[in-house]
C-alpha cells in the first residue's frame, strides 16, 4: 500500500512539474484597440457607428491575422472581437509570430463576390514580434480616417496603424489594412486565409 501511496505521489509530482514547465514556455499577447479618431468631421450618425464599432482578429500556430473581411469569407480561426477602446489578452506559447492584415476598399457592386474581388487584399507579414516566457507583448492598434482617404458613400473604413510594445520599446506605427506594392488583391491571393467552398 506504502508503495502505491509513493507512486501516485510521484505522478502527481512530475504532472506538477510538466504544467509548471509548460507555463514557463508561454507569455502573453494583449491586443489593444485605441479609441477611434478622425481627422475630417464626419456625419453624427456615421461617427457613432464608427465608435461603437471595434475589429476582428484571430491567432493561429505564429500568426496573428487582422481583418476588415467578414471572417464568414476567412479560412482561419477569426475568434475575437475588440471593441474600440477596449483590449484583450491571451496566452500563448513563447516564440516569434506574424502579423498578416486583410483590408478592403469597398465599391459599388451588386454581390458580395464583387466587391470582394474589387477591393479585398491581403497584406502578409505586415509587422512581426516574439512573446517572451512570462513577458507580456502588446500590440496596439490606432483606427483612424485621415483627412486624404477617398470614401465611397456612405461607407467609411478607418486606417489601422499597429505598433508593437514590449519591456525593450516600441516598434514605429505600420498600417495593417492599407494597399501597397506588397498587397495581393483577392482574386490573386491563393494563400491559406481565403474561405473556398467545396
Amino acid at each position: 500500500m506504502g508503495n502505491l501511496f509513493k507512486g501516485a505521489l510521484l505522478v502527481l509530482a512530475l504532472a506538477f512539474c510538466q504544467a509548471a514547465h509548460a507555463q514557463d514556455n508561454t507569455g502573453t499577447l494583449t491586443v489593444n484597440i485605441n479609441q477611434f479618431t478622425s481627422e475630417k468631421e464626419l456625419p453624427k450618425k456615421v461617427d457613432k457607428q464608427l465608435r461603437s464599432g471595434g475589429l476582428e482578429w484571430g491567432v493561429k500556430d505564429d500568426l496573428v491575422v487582422f481583418t476588415m473581411v467578414n471572417k464568414q469569407f476567412i479560412d482561419y480561426p477569426i475568434s475575437h472581437m475588440t471593441r474600440y477602446g477596449q483590449s484583450e489578452s491571451v496566452t500563448l506559447p513563447a516564440g516569434e509570430y506574424r502579423i498578416t492584415g486583410i483590408g478592403l476598399e469597398m465599391s459599388a457592386g451588386f454581390s458580395v463576390q464583387k466587391i470582394l474581388d474589387r477591393g479585398a487584399f491581403v497584406n502578409e507579414n505586415v509587422m512581426g514580434f516574439t512573446i517572451e516566457p512570462g513577458k507580456t507583448t502588446t500590440i496596439n492598434i490606432k483606427p483612424v480616417i485621415y483627412k486624404d482617404a477617398a470614401f465611397v458613400v456612405n461607407f467609411w473604413m478607418p486606417t489601422l496603424m499597429a505598433s508593437v510594445q514590449t519591456d525593450a520599446g516600441t516598434s514605429e506605427e505600420k498600417a495593417l489594412n492599407t494597399r501597397g506594392d506588397a498587397s495581393v488583391g483577392w482574386p490573386q491571393y491563393s494563400g491559406p486565409l481565403k474561405f473556398v467552398a467545396k
